[in-house]
């Protein structure tokens, strides 16, 4: 969070034109605390936590309702570990002023360290909603839903979460950088997804960021490696004839186009074969085994060409969608389930695989939450966004 100077600025142009003017206000002295906000200010964006502590303190002392003073003392003693007073200088800043923003997030991020959920989730969340602050503000709202949710385990409600932040404040550095980590662990895996948002993040982040510094020098590099060693463990992939592909692609496009699915299912299966990396030879053995078999084993055969293609690339949300529909069809809503959620991590904006996976969660059972949680966050959309 970005903290305001503000006693600074409000407090001294008034004192200089009172002491212009010979007039006597109150506050308006050496011991107002201005001075050792300001310097406590200096110190903290030097990474001298302990002074910047000591002079927020002192500037308490002479002004004890300073609520930027305690504001930053709170984060001083939140981010030296000091939890416990942390808890309590914010609980003053909150006595002052519960509205404020940032009063409330560093209330709800503080409570997330102490372990104290549910007023994490509270606050996070009237920031979260509040649809009289900038939707900036509200972001780092649902940002900080987002990690409550992933210190739950709450994979999808996270998801949701940083996807909203996002899209209230598509520079959010910190909800990019968190749907990367969620997309990257074990619970998603969506590599591709989460490269997409590390790389956003790292263009977004400050070169100084330690965090930035890690996922430029370490994240991403490991994550394309994953990508690369993926590819490479397919059967046949060190085998590939891209030409001879090729040929057959265009041999099963010509049999499609004059309705010959049973040929053009033959040359595609054949692409497949001389290329198990082809994108368009999965495709289109799907298309044709789709078009040429309506029996559930044809259609199976469908759905398993329509997931290797899906597997080839990530970010075809039309192919996905084709494959989610029939899973669902087949009855395999568990499949259905997980091609419509790479379909929305692929485009989270895209209302067609927001409802199929909705519909899906809705059909696998257990789900009421996630699903309610998706389907509120579709009504949000304000309109449908281009696949």
């Amino acid at each position: 969070m970005n903290f305001s100077r503000s006693s600074v600025a409000d407090h001294l142009p008034v004192c200089m034109l009172a002491a212009a003017l010979g007039i006597a206000l109150v506050g308006c002295n050496p011991k107002d605390g201005v001075r050792e906000y300001a310097d406590g200010m200096d110190a903290y964006e030097a990474h001298s936590l302990e002074k910047a502590g000591k002079l927020f303190e002192k500037s308490l002392v002479y002004a004890p309702e300073n609520v930027d003073a305690l504001v930053m003392l709170a984060r001083v003693r939140c981010e030296r570990g000091e939890i416990s007073d942390a808890r309590e200088t914010i609980s003053r800043a909150v006595a002052l002023d519960s509205k404020s923003p940032d009063v409330a997030l560093l209330d709800a991020e503080i409570a997330l360290y102490a372990g104290d959920y549910a007023r994490a989730t509270s606050r996070f969340s009237e920031v979260a909603n509040d649809a009289n602050l900038e939707p900036e503000a509200r972001a780092l709202g649902w940002t900080g839903l987002g990690i409550v949710e992933m210190t739950r385990d709450k994979r999808d409600l996270a998801r949701i979460a940083f996807l909203r932040a996002i899209r209230l404040d598509r520079r959010n550095a910190s909800a990019r950088y968190h749907l990367g980590l969620l997309y990257r662990g074990d619970s998603y895996g969506y590599l591709d997804a989460a490269l997409e948002q590390f790389d956003i993040f790292v263009r977004l982040g400050e070169t100084a960021d330690p965090r930035a510094i890690h996922a430029q020098r370490t994240i991403i590099p490991g994550i394309k490696a994953d990508i690369a060693r993926r590819a490479a463990e397919r059967p046949g992939a060190q085998n590939r004839n891209a030409k001879a592909a090729s040929d057959a692609i265009a041999r099963g496009d010509a049999a499609m186009k004059k309705g010959n699915f049973k040929v053009a299912r033959d040359e595609y299966a054949a692409a497949c074969k001389a290329d198990v990396l082809s994108y368009p030879a999965a495709l289109g053995l799907a298309k044709a085994w789709e078009k040429s078999d309506a029996t559930p084993v044809g259609r199976q055969r469908a759905l398993d060409s329509y997931k290797a293609a899906c597997s080839l690339r990530p970010s075809a949300v039309s192919t996905f969608l084709a494959a989610g529909e029939l899973a669902a069809k087949l009855g395999q809503h568990a499949t259905a389930l997980e091609l419509y959620s790479r379909a929305v991590a692929a485009n989270p904006a895209d209302i067609s695989a927001i409802d199929g996976l909705i519909r899906a969660l809705r059909k696998v059972g257990g789900r009421k939450e996630d699903a309610d949680a998706y389907q509120s966050y579709r009504d949000s959309l304000s309109q449908r966004k281009a696949k």
